[in-house]
């Protein structure tokens, strides 16, 4: 799988491809604000605030929808944003 991060705006795209460049999916990243509910969230992490998954056949007992969105995260942060 490869991640790529875009900056747009206030708001991080990642599009997730498989080695071939096939689009399996594109999840939207936001910094978490105030009136966020979800917690645990500290301010200024990154929250996942909109996903479209092209191909769910990527998930499996080893590879779930948390851990994409884990995935991501761990990316946003080495990408120091």
């Amino acid at each position: 799988m490869e991640y790529k991060l875009t900056e747009i705006d206030d708001r991080i795209r990642v599009t997730i491809s498989t080695n071939d460049d096939i689009e399996m999916g594109v999840l939207y990243f936001e910094r978490a604000k105030k009136g966020f509910t979800n917690k645990p969230l500290t301010m200024g992490s990154w929250a996942c605030i909109d996903a479209k998954i092209e191909d769910d056949s990527i998930f499996n007992e080893g590879y779930t929808p948390k851990d994409m969105v884990a995935k991501c995260q761990e990316l946003i942060r080495r990408g120091g944003y």
